[in-house]
């Protein structure tokens, strides 16, 4: 067995994702009420100490929805005293890849409905969902009051950290064992499907039997464990949003409904015919968890103020 390898950024990397959110203007501009586009005469605020990687906020408004007019007020002082406690960022390691890479979870909020967002399930080649988790983790550390306080928000940021370690183009697709992950869930699994309007660029195996893999296992065994009423699997790119189950999951597709309300993906998504088999989302349908894959607008974006719209309902919805 190979020595186990710390390639994902753990907490140091979220510190360094809030540093490049903050450069970005974001950050000020969320603090402030604002949207990015009016954050441009901002100026950043300070990267947070090493080994603190929340980042408390005074504000508790909800993230805005449009731009506001008018001139923005101050930062708030950072040196203030807080008038509300939140529940700091915990970090846990839910599994390990065939690798020995940690597929690392970040949770935000203490509350009883347990909530999660799954990035990274094709590694590097749809390495801007990765991208994406890392930002709304640096963006969640700084704004814990975002979460609501019967919520907990669970973020695995990779769930094939070996395809992300490889490559970012088709290599990085499939993990240590080439399997593609989305093809080996217990749901309506195969071991082969029709190619017409799936994605085929190369090879992908759906692993030797359904729930083959440890990524594949670690996950089912963590949602099941901390009893997830609710998920978001992001990919990319550009179909639109997919509500679990085969047929459609009742719950899933309110909440898919509800996610396009605030976002330009399409929805029904795009049918390119594809039939799908072993999917994640289908798994947790078949769970009774309401599950969403969202496909970013490209390969090279995140979408992040779109997503954190998405976020906002996500994290309020009831079924």
């Amino acid at each position: 067995m190979p020595a186990r390898v710390n390639a994902s950024p753990g907490p140091g990397g979220v510190l360094r994702a809030v540093r490049r959110t903050l450069a970005t203007g974001l950050l000020p501009a969320l603090l402030m009420g604002c949207s990015p586009a009016n954050a441009s005469h901002l100026d950043p605020l300070p990267s947070p100490e090493p080994g603190n990687p929340t980042v408390t906020a005074s504000t508790t408004s909800p993230l805005p929805t449009a731009p506001p007019t008018g001139t923005a007020s101050p930062l708030p002082d950072p040196t203030a005293t807080q008038t509300a406690t939140h529940t700091p960022m915990a970090y846990s390691v839910m599994g390990y890849s065939v690798e020995e890479r940690p597929l690392e979870v970040f949770s935000f909020g203490a509350g009883p409905r347990a909530l999660m967002i799954i990035a990274g399930i094709h590694g590097g080649y749809e390495w801007n969902t990765i991208a994406l988790a890392d930002d709304l983790i640096a963006v969640l550390s700084a704004r814990p009051e975002l979460i609501p306080p019967d919520v907990t928000l669970h973020i695995l940021r990779s769930l094939n950290p070996d395809g992300e370690a490889r490559s970012q183009s088709l290599d990085g697709r499939v993990n240590a064992h080439r399997v593609d992950l989305n093809r080996n869930f217990p749901s309506h699994w195969q071991t082969s499907w029709p190619v017409d309007g799936c994605w085929s660029y190369t090879y992908v195996s759906p692993g030797t039997h359904p729930g083959s893999e440890p990524e594949t296992q670690a996950l089912m065994e963590f949602l099941l464990a901390q009893r997830v009423e609710a998920l978001i699997s992001y990919h990319s790119a550009a179909l639109g949003i997919f509500p679990g189950g085969q047929p459609p999951h009742a719950t899933s597709v309110q909440l898919a409904e509800a996610l396009a309300g605030v976002s330009d993906y399409p929805y029904p998504p795009i049918d390119t015919g594809c039939q799908y088999t072993g999917q994640l989302i289908d798994w947790a349908a078949d769970h009774d968890i309401a599950a969403v894959d969202i496909e970013l607008t490209n390969h090279r974006d995140t979408d992040l103020w779109q997503n954190l719209q998405i976020l906002e309902v996500f994290l309020n919805w009831r079924p």
